[in-house]
Parts: structure tokens; sequence; C-alpha cells
């Protein structure tokens, strides 16, 4: 669970109006961060904490915080532990944005051309012909057939790579790849983001979710919504599954699905189960 830490003037409530001022915030996001800031340093900065006091879930609050990380009123940091690993993500809360930190470009290899070599033929080798008579113009026109019928096979392929492509970058900025590979490892990760882009980009009008047909788009948009925390969350739940599954791919597929809904259900049970140990400690 990510971790916030807020960055603000001591012993006061009066916050900055820049994020009131923006235009280009959400009123939902100006809402969530003057309510961050209005909240004590050491309350429970967690997204599990902001669902118990906001109307939205975990799911909303998710979407919210990573609007007001884009627009750098937010800023992420992975905690590396003790033992060296990667821990959680700690979150700093800031009053006016922040310039996002470039990225160092990676060199590109150089991808030297090979020249195929153009084999020259004596005059001799083709004597002067005349063809005058021998011009077949429906095999021509039969030719011509094929060369647009190719050309436009090549012009689909090359557009079908290109949507393959973005839906992939799609899903790995979405699901914040870069972060997870570290924790989870790659093979894991890939053959998530391969099934999910299997399905997105599939143009079968029907996908079967827990044995019920469910039309394309629905299933599209809800894996399109898919974010770290669902990711997490999955990966949770497949390594607490002790009983045996019968069809892998489908039971990985169901629980992409249903990770926005089960998420929030899940940790509004802790939430509640929490809150009532509190009052149970108070009350003794």
């Amino acid at each position: 669970m990510a971790v916030f830490r807020v960055e603000k003037t001591r012993d006061f409530t009066v916050m900055s109006n820049h994020h009131l001022r923006n235009p280009r915030l959400s009123l939902k996001a100006k809402g969530l961060l003057s309510l961050m800031l209005s909240l004590p340093e050491d309350w429970d900065y967690t997204t599990k904490g902001l669902a118990y006091i906001c109307k939205d879930g975990i799911d909303a609050i998710s979407t919210t915080l990573r609007e007001l990380e884009d627009q750098g009123y937010l800023t992420r940091e992975r905690v590396r532990m003790s033992n060296g690993r990667l821990g959680t993500v700690e979150y700093t809360i800031h009053e006016q944005p922040q310039e996002p930190i470039a990225k160092p470009i990676s060199p590109k290899r150089e991808n030297p051309r090979q020249v195929n070599p153009v084999q020259v033929f004596p005059d001799k080798a083709f004597p002067d012909q005349d063809f005058s008579e021998q011009e077949n113009p429906v095999q021509l026109n039969k030719d011509t057939r094929r060369t647009n019928k190719s050309n436009k096979d090549e012009s689909t392929d090359k557009r079908d790579k290109t949507r393959v492509r973005e839906y992939r970058e799609l899903i790995k900025d979405n699901i914040e790849y870069d972060i997870l590979v570290e924790r989870y490892g790659a093979e894991k990760l890939d053959a998530i983001v391969e099934l999910m882009l299997e399905v997105i980009i599939s143009d079968h009008p029907y996908c079967v979710i827990s044995s019920e047909k469910l039309p394309r788009d629905l299933v599209r948009s809800q894996l399109l919504k898919i974010d770290s925390s669902h990711i997490e969350f999955v990966l949770g739940e497949l390594n607490e599954t002790t009983s045996k599954v019968g069809n892998t791919r489908a039971y990985v597929l169901s629980a992409l699905f249903n990770a926005p809904t089960n998420m929030d259900n899940h940790y509004q049970l802790e939430i509640n189960h929490d809150f009532s140990q509190r009052r149970r400690r108070r009350k003794a």
C-alpha cells in the first residue's frame, strides 16, 4: 500500500490557492488535494485511509491521484528497504506543482542497412525482341490487381502492428510497468500485459469472463482502466490461491476484469474491520 507524506507549513490549515485556481485540474482533483492538505501530517495517508473518509472508492481515488501526479502536485519515490529490495511507494504532496524530472534518453543502436548487390547482365543475355504481338492486357491487369492487393495487405499489416504496439505501450503506462517489474519480475508482468493485449485488440464481438459472454467493448474498456494497484491486488490473490486452477488464462483474465470491484470491496471490509477493532479497544 502506498504511503503519503505531506510538505506544508506547520500548525496552519491555510493552504495555497494555486490548485483551486488551476483550470487544468478537475473538481475531483482539487477537492482531494484540498482534503489531503487539510489533514494532520500524522494521519493515515494511504488510499485505504482516504477511501474511508470519502464517498469515492479506492479505484476512483487512485485515478484522481494519478491526475494530481500528472499535474505535478504529487511526486512519487520508491522506498528502498534495508535489505536493498524496493519497498512501498512514498508520495509527497505539494501545494505548488513540481517540474517533472527529465529522464535520461538511452542511446539508440545504429542498425546498418545492408545493401543488396545489383548484378549487371550483359546485353547479349537479353537479345532484342518485338513484343508488340505478344502483349497480353488481361494478364497485365491480373498482375496489377495482385500488386494492389499486395500493397493493401502490407498497409493493413503495418496498421495492425502499429495498433498492437500502441496498445502495449498504453497498458504498460497504465500499470506503471517500469516500477512493478522491479518488484515482480518481467516474466509475470509480461504474461499479464500480453493477455490483456490479446483481449483488447481482438475483433471478436464477445469475450467470455467467468463463463459469461460479455460485449468486447465492455471488456476492453474495463481492462484499459487497470492500474498498478489492481495488478498488485491480482498478483496478491494469485499468490494466496491454494486451490487447483484448471484454466489459468481464464482465471487470470477474470481476476483482472473484476479487480477494480473486488479491490474496493476487499479494502472496505478491511477498513470496517480495523475501525471495529479500534472501537472495541476504546470501550475496553
